[in-house]
């Protein structure tokens, strides 16, 4: 039963807690790392806390790093206030941007990526009366294409256009889409059957160098290929039937229901129950396959057998999936063999705060650039190659690698990004770390223009944004541009870790930067693991310190370590770019001490303030600190230390209380008990008990230390020394005069808290402790105050100045104990000196049976000081031995027949 509680008790005390908070914790943090790269649908409440306190976390450790300068390569091109005032609202007419790229181009940009996108024509008004009179009047073939052709060559569209044609290879379009999540493996190959016959997919990759993408994915036989083709054909045709118009809305609406029936039909691909083409597929297995060979028709006998291990080999990719591009116009997208285009698509947290970028997005297994990457890599002449692993916890291809190829395709680097292609954007600072150049300023024929960029001031120590003037050729030559609108009425603004209130387009610049300059935010490698043996170790050695240390040490310990923790990061790990969940060993540091500190407050801390009002009243301050640092000595039984037992007790007690009342009597008593009582605790000692009159202490315990003699025997005289003012204050106010009696014994003794289950005290048993209580009372037969033993006096004797008095054998005992006289500390007064002389002399020849020298010396001694009772003491002997001899075998030893 004892052991049953041990265990108990131990389960419930602030260690165990503190364990069970770690593996909570632990297990916490692995759901964290698990849900890395899942969709927010698919991350639980515990890790999206834990996700939002770490991209908080990266937050302030950005911010606290500072701002930095950004690559003298990148440059922000802005439809800014200025431009609006100058120009007027955005969008401008495109003949404007083309003279402004034009220039650009012409003072040295090296390429220019837009964050916009031209989706719709613009209002041209000479085509809108043209189209007005044909649909009255039609106009003669040859007049209607001579005013067409004279129309065109003025379209703010074929100005573009025809710009954008001469600088084909520095120039990026801009596009967004919709990320949509993909059902399952199965409709990325379905879906590429889509994607591959759109405009889209010509935009795209007809003219593009393509991301090459190594991926372990089936092909579709031909045959089954051209089946769905046609089938897909068929829906459009389905859908479009009896449904032509010219008008764009109605266009877009009705293209709009045609995707939407073919992405209905891939959910549904391959589905024995919802696919509308599998019955006829399987009834014509056999036939379909023929072309494929004899080999693929023994491996798939049935339709069945391959659907089966089509799907198995069609896993869910981690990288998101677009199913629907807004493009620019196909004029413009046309406009040259090279067409670069790229999407800008804002990547951000459920927080609103842009901290990632997906440099990557896919159409089916098609890989799309972002706006950053493309233009990268046309001004390094590079190219992306991303290989995939198949991660069996997620059940989906992630990126395992992405690397740069040169022109050769060998690698050149590599972008560390997580398995979903997303890329930590490491932030320069606030917005105009890079140049801020007008577009105004680019449609002027000044060779000099003004720009924005914060610098660092010297003396104010600080960043701030000043305003530049430089020649045209100074600074845009070589700069890579990310073009796009800063102005505030036009709300392109986002969220990151520095601002609010951040242009959209040097988002894009900050993700270039990293690019150009290989400055990544990455990583820990293998952190997961390493993480988790950190936690658990942390939290064990927490659970272990707080768990036996106060309040304020344990507070000062958590501050250490979190300061420890935020600088090892701050300076070793985050500076050089490596990004930890600093947060989770944070956090579990703080949680432990909040809990632990909080229970052991509630329990232990509670039950020791109890412990100690009561105990602080009976015992010294000593004990009741031992008790509070180790509860457990209050348990029964004790332990066996070596100490020194005093006793003391007031002479004539039952007279003095024959002559007072009560209350009288207890207040004599409480003015006599207090100070004594103060005393002992002054020197160290434990008071055990009170009898009465008599004051039980002890010295060495429950705080052990060498010195208890010399501490019990100091507050023996300074007691005698307490006494001779006291008796003056009573006589003064006509109380009964006291007096008391002290004896001291050292030995080993059982100390600890004894008594029942319901009553105990902290208390000494032993001989040492019975043998001390018969010296006090011996006090009366030799007129003396304070007796200490022999095993007392050789602790003593060296710093104490003493007199043996006698050989005693105690009642119950055979060996005779010596007994001695404290006399003082330190070395006496001449007079008392002198009669210790005399004294010790004739101690001497008493114990020798030279009665009479005995008491020549005993009466020098005498002489000394007359009121000396221990000598007249033995003057009596003297005189009594010399008329009546002991006998022959006389060892000298006085035997106590009381107790």
């Amino acid at each position: 039963m004892k052991k049953f509680l041990q265990k108990l008790s131990f389960l419930l005390s602030p260690m165990a807690l503190g364990l069970y908070i770690t593996l909570a914790f632990t297990w916490w943090a692995l759901l964290f790392f698990t849900s890395q790269g899942l969709s927010t649908d698919q991350i639980g409440p515990l890790e999206s806390l834990l996700i939002t306190a770490h991209q908080k976390s990266i937050d302030f450790r950005l911010k606290a790093r500072g701002e930095r300068k950004g690559s003298s390569q990148v440059a922000l091109l802005t439809v800014d206030d200025r431009a609006v005032q100058t120009v007027g609202r955005w969008p401008w007419p495109r003949e404007t941007i083309a003279n402004a790229i034009e220039n650009a181009i012409k003072w040295g940009a090296k390429v220019i990526a837009f964050d916009v996108v031209f989706s719709e024509p613009s209002a041209n008004s000479s085509q809108q009366v043209l189209n007005l009179i044909n649909s009255v009047s039609p106009l003669p073939e040859p007049l209607q294409q001579k005013i067409q052709t004279q129309i065109n060559e003025k379209n703010p569209d074929q100005i573009l256009s025809q710009t954008l044609a001469r600088f084909p290879s520095q120039i990026v379009l801009g596009a967004f889409g919709s990320i949509n999540k993909s059902p399952h493996g199965l409709f990325d190959s379905c879906f590429d059957l889509i994607f591959n016959a759109s405009p889209e997919y010509k935009l795209w990759t007809e003219k593009e160098t393509p991301i090459i993408a190594l991926e372990n994915r089936p092909d579709l036989p031909e045959t089954l290929k051209s089946f769905y083709r046609d089938h897909l054909n068929h829906i459009d045709e389905a859908v479009r039937e009896g449904r032509k118009t010219n008008n764009s809305l109605e266009l877009h609406d009705l293209n709009q229901e045609v995707l939407q029936r073919k992405i209905q039909f891939c959910a549904n691909w391959l589905d024995p129950k919802n696919d509308e083409t599998y019955s006829a597929i399987d009834s014509q297995w056999s036939h379909l396959v023929e072309i494929e060979g004899k080999e693929f028709q023994g491996k798939y006998p049935t339709f069945s057998h391959w659907v089966e291990t089509y799907r198995s080999e069609n896993q869910n990719n981690a990288v998101p999936n677009v199913l629907e591009w807004t493009m620019n116009l196909p004029s413009l997208s046309q406009s040259s063999e090279n067409y670069n285009t790229a999407y800008f698509n804002a990547d951000q947290d459920p927080d609103g705060t842009i901290r990632k970028t997906h440099l990557i997005l896919r159409s089916g297994s098609t890989y799309l650039p972002s706006l950053a990457l493309k233009a990268f890599l046309l001004a390094t002449h590079n190219n992306a190659k991303i290989t995939f692993v198949y991660h069996a916890p997620t059940q989906r291809n992630e990126i395992s690698k992405f690397e740069i190829t040169d022109e050769n395709g060998d690698p050149v680097g590599s972008i560390p990004v997580d398995a979903s292609g997303r890329l930590a954007i490491n932030y320069a600072g606030r917005q105009k770390m890079f140049p801020h150049i007008s577009l105004a300023d680019l449609l002027t024929e000044s060779d000099t223009l003004t720009y924005e960029e914060r610098e660092f001031d010297p003396l104010k120590k600080r960043w701030i944004t000043a305003t530049k003037k430089a020649k045209k050729a100074d600074i845009i030559k070589d700069k890579v541009f990310i073009l796009g609108a800063t102005a505030t009425g036009i709300y392109d603004l986002r969220v990151t870790p520095f601002e609010e209130n951040y242009p959209g387009a040097e988002t894009h610049a900050n993700v270039l930067d990293n690019l150009l300059r290989s400055d990544f935010l990455k990583q820990y490698p293998n952190e997961e693991r390493l993480m988790l043996l950190i936690l658990l170790g942390l939290g064990i050695f927490l659970s272990i310190s707080l768990a036996y240390l106060s309040a304020l040490p344990g507070l000062t310990l958590v501050c250490l370590l979190l300061l420890g923790m935020g600088l090892v990061d701050r300076f070793f790990i985050f500076n050089h770019g490596t990004i930890v969940t600093i947060v989770l060993p944070l956090a579990l540091t703080l949680t432990l001490f909040i809990f632990l500190i909080s229970y052991r407050y509630l329990t232990e801390e509670k039950s020791k303030r109890e412990l100690k009002g009561t105990f602080q009243k009976y015992v010294s301050p000593a004990i009741v600190e031992e008790i509070l640092s180790d509860p457990s000595k209050i348990e029964l039984g004790g332990r066996k230390a070596r100490v020194t037992i005093f006793f003391s007790d007031v002479r004539g007690f039952t007279t003095i209380s024959e002559k007072l009342d009560p209350r009288a009597l207890s207040d004599l008593l409480n003015e006599y008990l207090t100070p004594m009582t103060e005393l002992v605790f002054k020197n160290n000692g434990t008071l055990d008990k009170y009898m009465g009159d008599a004051i039980m202490a002890f010295f060495g315990a429950p705080l052990s230390f060498s010195h208890h003699a010399k501490s019990a025997c100091r507050c023996a005289l300074q007691s005698i020394d307490k006494l001779f003012q006291l008796q003056n204050e009573f006589k003064k106010r006509g109380l009964p005069e006291i007096d008391i009696g002290i004896g001291l014994n050292t030995g080993e003794v059982s100390v600890g808290n004894m008594g029942s289950q319901t009553v105990r005290s902290y208390t000494v048993m032993g001989d040492a402790v019975n043998l001390a209580s018969r010296l006090e009372g011996i006090n009366k037969q030799y007129g003396t105050r304070i007796i200490i033993s022999e095993f007392t006096y050789n602790e003593v004797k060296d710093s104490f100045t003493s007199r043996e008095v006698d050989w005693v054998r105690v009642k119950g005992k055979n060996q005779p104990v010596k007994i001695y006289e404290l006399i003082c500390e330190g070395t006496p007064e001449p007079e008392v000196e002198n009669l210790l002389l005399h004294f010790n002399q004739g101690y001497h020849l008493y114990h020798q049976m030279k009665w009479a020298l005995a008491l020549d010396e005993f009466t020098k001694a005498l002489q000394t000081v007359p009121t000396d009772e221990v000598t007249k003491l033995y003057i009596e002997r003297c005189q009594e031995y010399l008329i009546d001899p002991p006998e022959t075998h006389w060892d000298g030893v006085f035997v106590m027949k009381t107790k």
